[in-house]
């Protein structure tokens, strides 16, 4: 007796899922952000995720406090319940598999435009006159790659028979 196509479990949606997750978490709470460079005044060897969290809180910038407090969270804990709502057959799934990729995207967004706006108060308050970009750790690219990888695993979906039943020929 074969078992049913339809009913096989999605490994590759799911552990996109679970990389994704795994990749931002492991950013979030271990890695560095940023390096520093190495200057006799530095004050360690890098940022965090919480040094990211403690600056935005002290320059008052509201969409990079927001991110680095519970968005950024936030964001992969929805497109997570989005990915396993997709794959719940429904009418409605092709729409929860974009918006879950759409999520997916608008973290990784999310997550520049905060930096952006930390950096661009850091300007203002006469800091580093570096951009995004200069200096990027393991922390933010694993970051991004979660997100991306979330993405994916919300809009991949397992290919479905095209209502035939799989049979063994005895």
């Amino acid at each position: 007796m074969a078992a049913d196509p339809r009913a096989s479990v999605d490994s590759v949606g799911l552990g996109l899922l679970l990389a994704g997750t795994l990749a931002a978490a492991v950013s979030f709470v271990t890695l560095h952000w940023y390096s520093v460079d190495s200057a006799t005044d530095s004050a360690g060897d890098g940022f965090t995720f919480a040094d990211l969290h403690g600056n935005a809180d002290q320059l008052g910038v509201p969409v990079a406090t927001a991110y680095f407090d519970r968005l950024a969270w936030g964001l992969v804990a929805v497109v997570v319940l989005l990915g396993v709502a997709a794959r719940v057959p429904s009418p409605l799934a092709p729409l929860v598999r974009v918006l879950g990729f759409l999520t997916g995207a608008l973290g990784v967004a999310m997550t520049f435009y905060a930096l952006a706006q930390l950096f661009d108060a850091q300007r203002a308050a006469g800091g580093s006159e570096h951009g995004v970009l200069h200096n990027a750790g393991p922390g933010l690219w694993l970051a991004c790659a979660g997100y991306v990888l979330l993405a994916l695993g919300a809009v991949v979906v397992p290919r479905r028979e095209s209502g035939r039943s799989a049979t063994i020929d005895r």
